[in-house]
């Protein structure tokens, strides 16, 4: 009896050992409201990257360990949980990031506590301000702008191909919509479209009605929209109901509902992505297969690879570092060359932040088409012809 009772502490004091000594990462993500769709996606791609990452050894010889926390979406919760990782939890490293409205939020706990931040989100142009000053943030999405080039390219083509050129633009309320949106319409006008209406709303509010009815009255050939998954289903469901006359409808979420490409009201919207699951290059095919060993299903939301890449080369980049210290780990990771599912990444500095990996060059743009996602632009990618609803 003696010897089991010994034998069990034992076996508990090294598991607290084991956990003492593990390389913590904090991972801040929205894993419910707003954004959960990719918040979710991305928690996945961080679980498959810990578990590969500790069956090839860890991190410095010792496991890996994620700590999620869940920011809601809401600046007034990722503050709160942003410190106890820091302060409680006490991670090494902070890690997710998905919204840009959080993101501005904790910028001052980031810089009070002297945070590593491996963020793979939050675009708009008031974060790269907030975190302009800050030596280590690392930042892997393209900003606001690559997204403006992006999205603004695929239009001129349209605009091109159909001869039209009217155009509103909607958009929500807080920074991911509204931060930058002058320029964004100046961007528009510069290009010779006829920008007919301007209109902000509520970000998960489902009330398009009075949005749509100034959409119908403008008479627009395309309708151009930036929110979030929560607004997708009953935007399109107004379009239908009111019956909006529109060649081509494209939306600029972080995240797709899911299953909303096999809802009928999805055809023919078009959407922007990193990345998909036919991606055909072979980093891509290695982590559809690991994912779907992993979970039984796949993703078409590119935050999982995404987080899975950044997770992998903070990983690889503290271990060629042989420390946790912040200045030597930045030093590593600022030299990644790394193949990845989106393409090779390195950092380079961005307009205002010191090491920024991903940028204009990596959006493709996608049609919902018979209950799937088909690339349709740039045409050297593209698997199916853009269709014009008109």
């Amino acid at each position: 009896m003696k010897k089991r009772l010994m034998s069990g502490l034992a076996l508990a004091l090294c598991g607290i050992l084991s956990s003492a000594s593990a390389v913590k990462v904090g991972v801040l993500l929205p894993l419910t409201g707003a954004n959960s769709v990719g918040g979710q996606a991305a928690r996945n791609g961080y679980l498959l990257a810990q578990e590969e990452i500790n069956k090839a050894g860890g991190v410095l010889g010792k496991p890996l360990e994620l700590v999620f926390a869940d920011d809601g979406n809401a600046p007034a919760k990722a503050v709160p949980e942003f410190v106890k990782l820091a302060t409680v939890e006490k991670v090494d490293f902070m890690a997710g990031g998905l919204s840009s409205a959080t993101s501005i939020a904790v910028s001052g706990p980031a810089k009070q506590y002297n945070t590593f931040m491996n963020w793979i989100g939050a675009a708009a142009i008031p974060v790269e301000d907030a975190f302009a000053d800050h030596k280590y943030f690392f930042h892997y999405h393209p900003w606001s702008y690559h997204n403006t080039e992006a999205i603004l390219n695929l239009f001129k083509f349209v605009k091109t191909t159909q001869k039209v050129n009217k155009i509103a633009i909607a958009y929500e309320d807080g920074p991911f919509g509204s931060a930058g949106i002058d320029a964004f319409v100046d961007a528009y006008k510069k290009a010779g479209f006829d920008v007919v209406l301007v209109e902000k709303f509520k970000a998960g509010s489902a009330n398009f009605g009075p949005l749509v009815s100034k959409a119908k009255a403008a008479k627009p050939d395309m309708l151009l929209w930036i929110g979030f998954d929560t607004d997708a289903l009953p935007l399109a469901t107004e379009i239908k109901q009111q019956k909006l006359d529109v060649g081509f409808v494209y939306g600029a979420p972080p995240s797709w509902p899911v299953g909303f490409d096999k809802n009928a009201l999805s055809a023919g919207m078009a959407g922007a992505t990193m990345w998909l699951p036919t991606t055909p290059n072979k980093e891509s095919r290695a982590f559809v297969a690991a994912y779907r060993k992993k979970f039984g299903n796949m993703t078409e939301e590119y935050f999982a690879p995404l987080a899975y890449v950044s997770l992998k080369s903070l990983a690889a980049a503290i271990n060629r570092a042989k420390t946790t210290d912040k200045d030597k780990v930045a030093a590593e990771l600022a030299k990644t060359k790394m193949a990845t599912p989106f393409g090779p990444l390195t950092f380079k500095p961005s307009l205002k932040t010191k090491y920024q990996g991903f940028t204009g060059s990596n959006w493709s743009h996608f049609q919902f088409q018979g209950s799937d996602r088909y690339v349709v632009f740039p045409l050297k990618t593209a698997s199916k012809k853009l269709i014009w609803n008109r």
